[in-house]
């Protein structure tokens, strides 16, 4: 299975777990319209490099938008729409959904899905945020050496001849 399949079950079952209300959650699904309100469907949305953390992992910035839907037809849903997206901006914060190779989220920010002067009367409301995750095996090419195999020198002191001048780490404390 890979990182973005196991990342996004568990989200899924996170937001049911936090949000017992909300009746349906999905991600990326086909048509949202036939699920169950009140639903939060989610997706990735755009994808840039990250730092390399350099043990042979890609890093990757995800962002991800979680829509908030309610039956627009019923009383308060303008309310409703803007509570979830609360909760759900609650749920997010430093949020790593319990994975090694995912980092707390970053940039949670809630909006209207549609921002007008009225956006008070709106009843979809989106959350975005951003996470850094890792893809790939970690690999280290070298063998495995023992401690205090690392010795320090300073220059002009280093090089072959001046080994007697470098010092274990443990030495500096």
């Amino acid at each position: 299975m890979s990182e973005l399949t196991i990342l996004h079950d568990a989200i899924a079952a996170t937001i049911k777990a936090a949000m017992p209300a909300v009746r349906a959650v999905e991600a990326f699904p086909e048509t949202p319209d036939g699920l169950a309100r009140p639903a939060i469907v989610f997706a990735i949305t755009a994808m840039d490099p990250g730092a390399d953390p350099g043990d042979g992992r890609s890093c990757v910035k995800t962002t991800f938008e979680a829509s908030m839907l309610v039956d627009a037809n019923l009383p308060g849903a303008a309310l409703q729409a803007v509570e979830l997206a609360a909760q759900m901006a609650d749920l997010l914060h430093c949020q790593h959904w319990n994975l090694d190779f995912v980092e707390g989220t970053t940039s949670v920010r809630a909006k209207p899905a549609d921002a007008t002067s009225e956006s008070w009367r709106k009843k979809a409301w989106t959350v975005q945020w951003q996470q850094l995750m890792y893809l790939g095996q970690e690999q280290w090419p070298w063998d495995n050496q023992g401690p205090g195999s690392l010795l320090l020198g300073f220059s002009p002191d280093t090089g072959p001849g001046k080994e007697d001048s470098y010092f274990s780490p443990e030495q500096l404390a």
